[in-house]
């Protein structure tokens, strides 16, 4: 328990939140992803939602990039959100149903 405290004192806080942001922000795709999956339907989904995800990730990570933005958080968020976004893409095509 001591060890805990320690390790949680030396995070910066601004650390947690940008971790907590990265968990939270990437778990919210992951239930619609399985949902889609386990009913075998995506026909309440727009592929232009998830395409801007996309677009807009790849514009984080230019702006990240073209002003030398640091933090190990931003990158894996961003990462993680354009691999999310990615999926929820081709899970649409997979599972729309065709009439």
């Amino acid at each position: 328990m001591i060890g805990c405290s320690i390790g949680i004192n030396m995070m910066k806080s601004g650390d947690l939140y940008g971790l907590a942001f990265t968990v939270l922000f990437n778990v919210a795709p992951l239930f619609l992803l399985y949902r889609i999956v386990v009913n075998r339907d995506s026909s309440n989904n727009s592929y232009g939602l998830w395409i801007c995800g996309i677009l807009g990730q790849m514009c984080v990570l230019s702006y990240y990039r073209h002003n030398n933005v640091e933090g190990v958080f931003n990158y894996i968020n961003s990462i993680l959100g354009l691999l999310l976004n990615s999926m929820m893409v081709i899970m649409i095509y997979v599972y729309r149903r065709q009439k």
